[in-house]
């Protein structure tokens, strides 16, 4: 499996979003993703995750929320 499109997207407009954030002091605890995304980046981080490791994507804990469109995020403070 490859990384699609719009995985890109994603991680260069959520990277903006979590940097604004932490700019005015506020830390993001969670970027959720759609369900496909998700399970885009668990394929990605197959052996982080076999080895114990959470599911983190721009220093953020993944989490996945089937209620976004594919190419939509949302960073949770």
């Amino acid at each position: 499996m490859t990384a699609l499109p719009w995985i890109n997207h994603i991680l260069n407009d959520a990277s903006e979003c979590l940097l604004a954030l932490e700019e005015t002091g506020r830390f993001p605890s969670e970027l959720r993703v759609h369900t496909t995304v998700f399970r885009s980046f668990e394929h990605l981080r197959r052996r982080e995750l076999d080895n114990g490791f959470p599911l983190i994507v721009l220093g953020t804990s993944l989490v996945e929320d089937a209620t976004l469109a594919q190419d939509e995020f949302d960073v949770i403070p």
